[in-house]
């Protein structure tokens, strides 16, 4: 006698809740289905669905099935057809694949029906019943027979292919919270980003109306940047940041977006991505639009919509052959770890709630493995290489538009304050020729002549403009320095306090020396007391220098504008460095020839200068990849003639030892937040630039020079009358 394996009615229901957690799910791979048909529309339809016992509709105008594919395909559970026929009739990449979903779903009630119309004989309708309580109450599944009914139309006209099935006694209540869910899910299932689509989804409950008139697509066009990436079959992407004109102001090449962003030589080697090939595009939009001049268009945009409207749809969605997956991009579902990475570099950085993005990939060979419980796909390498590329792209995107800020904002203080005072000039000019100085005034029957009215009101626009220019950009530089500020005041005072335990550490280090000599001989004293103890000395004094340091470079009269002489600044922050220096057995070389040439700014500008560049100096030479045991920084001076307007600047030129600038671009190494140390600020050599900057002069970086590390050139418009020492 033959036996059969048989199984429980049990597994159907564990597959129903384990597969089909919620309404929504359910219901999406029904549609995914209609998908898979060559369905054009898809309608859902919810009756008394707010209570359980409701009734669930799916209607679609697809292939439909034959009695034959119904009965060997569609009863046939864990076996997909489409694993055989990957495409449609009209070649659209078929979604499903397991044939787990379909049976999950049809457990939403307590019975199902299904009635088909094939597209070869549209006339015949094939209709199937699967009571699911019989089921549950039989002893096996194959105990329970299932019939397949065929009924013959006459009228050819009124028949269309296509499929409709029918859930009856809703197991579970489809609340205000799932519905609303189910419409985001439909809303987004193909996506409003104004694509044509061959695919729609329409639904009954008001749910999907009231959430279907935020999914505007016109808004979609109000973004501030456009960012479009590629990644081709070799692994290799290109990217595009488009600004909200629709030109493209940055493109990327592969060796410029595929980049680690972090610390160590390994930046600088591109990632090969093993991902199937995928587009990514995300639209960002300025939320906060200032009613600076530059932001008129945004000023103008319809804010509070937009927000409510990114609120439902925005985030970064996965579309996987067209359709989106889930739950990516849901809310609360930061995949792509956007927010996460805004909080630690929030420069010019998108989040969940300031943007909607689309990763769309074809996935032709199925690399990518969906899960069993159709909560996207089995996180394997290709997967996470798909992330990475998104990632990449939207780090290249803020390094882009960071850099392009940067450059706006550099100088721009110093460019306003000489703009206003030459329009303040011009006013004064005016007010000479309007009303003169001497006292004369104009009769009243006298015209004024109306060309210096004009040119008079044409030059006190022009102040005001200009003082506008100079806010606009202090207030760029107060929002760097505001946190830098805060630092600076923690510095000091936990340095002012700082000072007595470090004098007390001292004095009572030499207490404890005196009494012990008085124990002990000479001879052990010098061979077992005298090495910890001047150790002890040494390391208090060293912590008693770093309290005086902060509080050395926070002096008010350091603040002071005067003649600067550039050498006797340059000993004098080295000499505060000294003790700081020795204990890292740093040697530094003094090559002054600028002796007696002046820069009109502060000692503390000098010292800023002088301080972040032999910070950065000594850190290198703690780094991993420093090939030298050698450690020397040279501080070199000189005064170079450029003529013209530019006349004599002073160059103060700092090289070292260490393993140069490695992990960033030249160019890159003077933007906020950018460094190659593991725990550093990134904000030294953008504190160097922007004083540079205020001064009129220009910097350099060089990423290896004579000594075989990194060499800084700053040069600074030196005053041609003689100078007095800080």
């Amino acid at each position: 006698m033959d036996h059969r394996l048989r199984f429980a009615p049990e597994i159907l229901a564990r597959l129903g809740e384990e597969l089909v957690p919620h309404a929504d799910l359910g219901i999406m791979e029904l549609i995914r289905n209609a998908y898979d048909a060559d369905a054009t529309t898809c309608h859902i339809e919810l009756k008394h669905a707010s209570h359980p016992g409701g009734t669930l509709t799916v209607r679609d105008n697809g292939e439909g099935m034959t009695a034959d594919q119904l009965a060997s395909g569609f009863l046939l559970v864990g076996k997909s057809s489409k694993a055989a026929s990957t495409h449609t009739t009209s070649l659209r990449r078929k979604v499903g694949e397991k044939g787990l979903g379909r049976i999950a779903a049809l457990r939403l009630g307590t019975k199902v029906t299904v009635a088909t119309r094939p597209a070869r004989n549209p006339n015949q309708e094939h209709t199937l019943t699967i009571d699911w309580d019989l089921v549950d109450a039989s002893d096996a599944v194959e105990d329970v027979p299932l019939a397949i009914s065929t009924r013959v139309s006459d009228d050819s006209h009124a028949a269309s292919p296509g499929t409709v099935i029918t859930v009856t006694g809703l197991r579970q209540e489809i609340g205000a919270r799932d519905a609303e869910r189910l419409a985001r899910s439909l809303s987004l299932l193909t996506g409003p980003f104004g694509d044509e689509n061959a695919f729609r989804v329409t639904c009954d409950a008001p749910e999907f109306t009231a959430l279907a008139t935020l999914i505007k697509t016109d808004l979609l066009n109000q973004y501030e940047y456009r960012l479009v990436a590629d990644l081709d079959e070799e692994g290799q992407v290109t990217a595009t940041l488009y600004n909200w004109r629709g030109e493209a102001e940055f493109t990327g090449r592969h060796s410029e977006v595929a980049r680690r962003r972090g610390s160590g030589r390994k930046d600088l080697e591109p990632i090969n991505f093993s991902s199937p090939p995928a587009s990514f595009e995300l639209w960002m939009f300025n939320l906060n639009p200032s009613a600076s001049r530059k932001e008129v268009r945004f000023a103008q945009q319809n804010t509070p919509e937009i927000k409510k409207w990114l609120r439902e749809v925005g985030g970064i969605h996965l579309y996987h052959r067209e359709l989106r997956v889930q739950p990516y991009g849901d809310r609360g579902n930061d995949w792509l770890q956007i927010n996460l990475r805004r909080t630690s570099n929030p420069e010019k950085r998108p989040s969940t709630a300031t943007s909607i993005g689309r990763i769309r990939v074809t996935d032709p060979d199925s690399v990518l493995r969906p899960k069993t419980d159709r909560s996207g796909f089995v996180e394997t390498l290709e997967f996470h290489d798909l992330q990475l590329f998104a990632q990449c792209a939207m780090d290249w995107a803020a390094d882009q538009r960071l850099d392009q800020r940067e450059q706006q904002r550099v100088g721009a203080t110093a460019k306003a304050r000489d703009r206003a005072k030459e329009a303040e000039t011009q006013f004064q000019n005016l007010m000479e020729h309007i009303a003169p100085s001497s006292g004369d005034v104009l009769p009243l029957d006298e015209p004024v002549d109306r060309s210096a009215l004009e040119s008079f009101a044409s030059s006190a626009s022009a102040v005001f403009a200009t003082q506008k220019e100079e806010i606009e950009a202090l207030r760029e530089d107060l929002l760097l320095y505001r946190s830098l500020a805060t630092v600076g005041t923690s510095t000091a005072v936990f340095a002012h306090e700082a000072l007595r335990p470090a004098s007390r550490i001292i004095n009572l280090v030499k207490t404890v020396s005196r009494r012990v000599k008085k124990k002990v001989t000479s001879e052990e004293y010098s061979s077992e007391f005298n090495a910890p103890i001047e150790t002890a000395i040494d390391s208090a004094k060293t912590l008693e220098t770093f309290a005086k340091l902060p509080l050395s470079l926070l002096k008010k009269k350091k603040r002071e504008i005067g003649d600067i002489e550039v050498d006797a600044a340059c000993r004098s922050i080295v000499d505060v460095f000294q003790r700081y220096l020795g204990e890292r057995s740093i040697e530094v070389i003094f090559d002054l020839n600028a002796e007696g040439c002046t820069v009109r700014t502060t000692v503390a500008d000098i010292e800023s200068i002088i301080s972040n560049l032999l910070a950065n100096s000594a850190h290198a030479f703690t780094r991993p990849d420093n090939p030298r045991s050698e450690r020397i920084i040279r501080v070199r001076t000189h005064v170079q003639d450029e003529g013209g307007a530019l006349g004599q600047q002073v160059v103060i030129c700092v090289d070292d030892s260490g393993p140069g600038i490695t992990g960033l671009p030249l160019n890159a190494i003077w933007l906020p937040g950018k460094t190659t140390l593991d725990n550093g600020t990134g904000l030294g050599l953008t504190i160097v630039r922007d004083i540079v900057a205020d001064l009129k002069g220009t910097q350099e970086a060089r990423a290896h020079a004579e000594l075989g590390g990194a060499r800084i050139l700053v040069s600074l418009p030196a005053q041609q009358s003689e100078g007095v020492e800080p």
